[in-house]
């Protein structure tokens, strides 16, 4: 993987240059073709579609305006590499970052993204996520995001704007989503937030959500009711489907913990987890009730993550590795 600073006439440097000086021109030439379109509307339609600029320029020159307009302080762009492997499960990106801090210079570095997170735009936070590890952009920072075709959206091009929240750099920050989709991730935080602040009937409640591969964590688990997930097809038990909060948020009042695959698919809830929490790297953690224990001691034991909700004061903590890495509130 390489990363260096390039001065250079790229779309994006040639319209970050340009674009503030131009746009008094643009907004002097727009009005002239205004009024003209008054006089003769059939000429103008054909002056704007005899113009054929590459989707690529416009896209660079349109994100470079925007973010001058909304004050973003940074551009990150990238595209598909052409040497792509078609028995390897990752494929190669190269990624573009301007920052107002380099002086719109471009820093440019490849790395790999999964293949199975494309048709969305979760390549876009993958790559956002490893700029933040790489301290390439900051918490607080807004970021003006170009895809183009070659990650096979369906579109030609997307831009969109993505400002860079204390909660997104944090889960960045610690590595969260090595084995585990952002927006899994971020969904179960979420949701762990609004149990911890609204409880339910009136009264705090305590849950844990342990997010982790399930031949690993199946280990460890034992059902102490019956699952009240099971028998439902995948596609019905995906945490981040907006439809199933309540439900979770009723089923968040039972004993044990949620079981959640890598992918975010539901595979228990009311689970209770068989672990030993009698070991050197919890001592730290004493004077924590058993759903944390047990919540800390399987991600010590397993790839995986624990979102855990303390129903004394609602607070929220995040493990790894046996450690509190996050706590929010």
């Amino acid at each position: 993987m390489s990363e260096k600073i390039i001065n250079n006439n790229s779309i994006f440097a040639i319209a970050l240059k340009e674009v503030v000086p131009k746009t008094n021109e643009q907004n002097t030439q727009y009005n002239a073709q205004h009024n003209e379109q008054r006089i003769n509307p059939t000429r103008t339609l054909d002056f704007y579609f005899s113009k054929k600029n590459s989707i690529d320029e416009i896209l660079g020159r349109t994100a470079a305006q925007l973010a001058i307009e909304i004050g973003a302080n940074c551009v990150v762009s990238f595209k598909k590499l052409n040497n792509e492997s078609p028995n390897e499960d990752k494929i190669p990106i190269k990624v573009s970052v301007f920052k107002r801090d380099f002086g719109f210079k471009k820093l440019e570095y490849e790395t790999k993204i999964r293949k199975e997170i494309l048709g969305s735009i979760n390549p876009t936070k993958e790559i956002l996520i490893e700029a933040v590890n790489k301290k390439f952009i900051k918490n607080g920072d807004r970021v003006v995001c170009v895809q183009d075709q070659s990650l096979g959206t369906g579109f030609h091009g997307l831009i969109f704007v993505f400002d860079v929240d204390k909660l997104f750099f944090n889960i960045s920050s610690y590595k969260l989503t090595e084995n585990i989709e952002p927006e899994v991730i971020q969904s179960v935080i979420n949701l762990a937030l609004e149990i911890g602040k609204e409880g339910r009937e009136g009264k705090h409640i305590g849950t844990a959500f342990i997010i982790g591969p399930q031949e690993e964590i199946s280990k460890y688990a034992k059902q102490i009711i019956l699952n009240p997930f099971n028998g439902f097809p995948e596609s019905m038990r995906k945490i981040i489907d907006e439809d199933l909060k309540e439900t979770i948020k009723n089923f968040a009042q039972l004993d044990g913990v949620f079981i959640i695959n890598n992918d975010g698919t539901i595979l228990s809830a009311g689970t209770y987890l068989e672990v030993n929490t009698n070991i050197d790297e919890l001592k730290n953690l004493k004077g924590f009730g058993t759903r944390h224990l047990c919540s800390a001691a399987i991600t010590k034991l397993t790839k995986s993550i624990a979102v855990v909700v303390s129903e004394s004061g609602g607070i929220v903590r995040v493990f790894k590795n046996g450690k509190i890495i996050l706590t929010l509130s």
